[in-house]
């Protein structure tokens, strides 16, 4: 069997149901370049070995290219499993191995976990009904701007929605999109086009590092957050929420409350922890 299971944002979110599947495989394999997992993917990497699993961590070539086929290959005579950051088919390109592997007459299991869609909504106090497509920023490639995240926005706007967006990354390459970069990209793109679909006192939401530590909310103007660049350095998994320019009551009283209160995320789980309850499971 091949399983591709989700580890959730962090060693917090981490499904204890998903741990024990983990530890039943005989190969695990580690997705390193879709997302981080926090604090790092090499924790997970390090108690399965210590407790014997054969374990290698996977970049973007061994999962997207012809390596697929090996994977598969393996699986028809034994349990391998794919471990990806947040949930394995949200914002990921992974379903393709899915699609392979029951072509191959492969079976196949998906386990769920949290992922960034889901996380933000309830950080952003926003009611999840009201949220639109989403998108993802990225910087131009060869001159090219991709424009489709601002024409999503305009979309929701123009039905009431919210929009919920996903930055660049490359964890291979070491880059992370800051939110005033794609801020600044989307204003660039409604210039061109003559358009008014974000306002510089529009009210946006941007979430650091969702689930980890160091997770942060801010709630400012799209003119605040485009001066705030040093207030981004801290953080490396950026996602910025637009609201819909008509809040319910409710979402607005919330987000008010937000900005005046303190609202946090505190980290209780341990490198130790994730050890004692794995030891307990593998036994």
């Amino acid at each position: 069997m091949l399983k591709l299971i989700g580890l959730g944002l962090s060693i917090d979110s981490l499904p204890l149901g998903n741990l024990k599947k983990i530890l039943s495989c005989n190969e695990v394999i580690i997705d390193s370049y879709t997302s981080i997992w926090f604090p790092n993917i090499h924790l997970i990497e390090s108690l399965l070995m210590q407790l014997g699993k054969k374990v290698w961590i996977a970049s973007r070539d061994h999962l997207e290219g012809s390596e697929v086929k090996n994977i598969i290959d393996k699986s028809l005579g034994k349990d391998v499993c794919i471990l990806v950051s947040g949930d394995p088919l949200i914002a990921t390109t992974h379903s393709s191995i899915i699609t392979e592997a029951l072509t191959k007459h492969v079976e196949v299991e998906v386990v769920p976990a949290v992922s960034i869609f889901n996380a933000a909504i309830s950080l952003s106090c926003l009611q999840a009904y009201r949220f639109g497509k989403m998108a993802t920023i990225v910087s131009p490639k060869n001159g090219i701007v991709y424009e489709y995240p601002f024409e999503v926005i305009k979309m929701n706007r123009l039905q009431n929605m919210h929009t919920l967006l996903l930055l660049e990354i490359d964890v291979e390459k070491n880059y992370y999109m800051k939110p005033n970069e794609a801020i600044k990209m989307l204003l660039e793109i409604q210039e061109r086009k003559t358009e008014k679909i974000i306002s510089l006192k529009d009210t946006i939401i941007i979430l650091g590092d969702v689930m980890s530590c160091k997770q942060k909310v801010w709630i400012m103007s799209v003119e605040a957050a485009l001066r705030a660049e040093n207030e981004f350095q801290y953080n490396n998994l950026y996602t910025i929420i637009i609201p819909s320019d008509k809040l319910h009551p409710v979402e607005k009283e919330c987000l008010d409350l937000i900005k005046t209160g303190n609202m946090r995320y505190l980290c209780t789980a341990s490198e130790e922890d994730l050890k004692r309850i794995a030891q307990v499971l593998h036994t």
